[in-house]
């Protein structure tokens, strides 16, 4: 990357690497379904990353998976 060419907001590039500094994405929220179909009044969302699913409101306590961008090192 140039100088001159811009960089997506919260990254920073370096000769080997690019450090991500923003959180996991979330995809949702959607609703929860029981094994007959009818829906049980609660939501969640989906890391678009690795694809773990938690709690609509609970992102925050969400352990990803390894490689996830949302891994909190």
């Amino acid at each position: 990357m140039s100088v001159y060419e811009t960089q997506p907001e919260g990254r920073t590039d370096t000769e080997h690497a690019t450090v991500v500094e923003e959180g996991p994405r979330w995809k949702g929220p959607f609703t929860e379904y029981d094994r007959y179909g009818e829906p049980t009044g609660v939501r969640f969302v989906r890391c678009t990353g690795c694809g773990v699913e938690v709690l609509a409101g609970d992102t925050r306590h969400a352990t990803h998976r390894d490689g996830c961008d949302g891994v909190d090192e």
